[in-house]
């Protein structure tokens, strides 16, 4: 079997997983009532949430700038930012960030000739950084959620842990990445929190203030799930993890559900800005690669 056609069959696979999320989500809440929620929603707390998505945002381009000056390849925050918002815009159609991802390794490479490899380590680094910081989020909001949820204290090792996961992965996978991983973990922790109070203010427009640690949990830790390569961008899984969560948790259902959309269409509002830039390319006054 060659290697596109286990391509093709692994990303049906996925498709396949996707859809029978989003339908067993769907058959198991009242779409009506999620639509209820939205319509009932708070607009200035909204546009609150989208604010700190906007500013989770920039926050995420500096971190990429300074793994792309790591590679060598050398971008104004001005360019970057403008690259940035263009691979958010690709990622609305080509979910899971390998078509934002793909075009910045492609461009900067074109442009600034430093490397593939390097570029998609870039990349990479910046994913596990991410994903460390959720980590951590997640272990704290979980001690501060429901008594049904503890399990001691052993379970605040996870935050040095994975700290220390963190640093052996750069060591031996990601080397040239080391020097600066605590630059890369600083940034990705700050722009999480961005998107926590994102999350918050979004509880908040839908007239939500109490069980607030219970939802916010449930927010990072469905944003874990969407990064197991088991869905097209983690789209169902998201959902699935509210579903299921929520219900364990004793929390509302419909407005879980409701939180993971809302946050979902408010990101996706954002990136749809960087249409701008595909008419506009980043790099388009450098007529010469170099």
């Amino acid at each position: 079997m060659s290697n596109v056609v286990k391509k093709v069959l692994f990303n049906f696979l996925k498709l396949a997983v996707s859809l029978t999320a989003i339908w067993w989500v769907l058959s198991n809440i009242s779409f009506k009532e999620v639509i209820t929620v939205f319509s009932t929603a708070g607009i200035w707390y909204l546009l609150a949430g989208l604010l700190f998505i906007a500013i989770s945002s920039v926050l995420s381009g500096f971190r990429q700038n300074l793994s792309f000056k790591s590679t060598g390849a050398h971008l104004s925050p001005a360019l970057n930012l403008k690259l940035f918002w263009l691979g958010m815009f690709y990622n609305l159609f080509l979910p899971g960030g390998i078509g934002g991802d793909g075009i910045k390794v492609y461009l900067v490479n074109k442009y600034r000739q430093n490397g593939v490899k390097k570029n998609i380590g870039a990349m990479l680094v910046n994913r596990v950084a991410g994903l460390v910081a959720i980590g951590m989020i997640t272990t704290v909001l979980y001690y501060l959620s429901g008594d049904e949820l503890k399990i001691g204290w052993p379970g605040w090792l996870c935050i040095p842990l994975l700290y220390v996961l963190y640093y052996f992965v750069l060591k031996f996978f990601l080397k040239s990445f080391l020097t600066i991983h605590g630059g890369l973990f600083g940034w990705s922790m700050v722009l999480q929190m961005m998107q926590l109070l994102s999350a918050l203010f979004i509880l908040y427009a839908f007239h939500q203030y109490t069980n607030i640690s219970e939802y916010l949990f449930l927010f990072f830790f469905s944003a874990i799930a969407t990064a197991l390569p088991i869905t097209i961008g983690g789209v169902g899984a998201r959902e699935l993890v509210f579903l299921l969560g929520a219900d364990y948790l004793h929390l509302d259902t419909e407005l879980s559900i409701a939180l993971s959309l809302m946050f979902f269409l408010l990101s996706a509002f954002v990136s749809l800005g960087g249409i701008y830039w595909v008419f506009l390319p980043p790099f388009r006054r450098e007529n010469h690669p170099h």
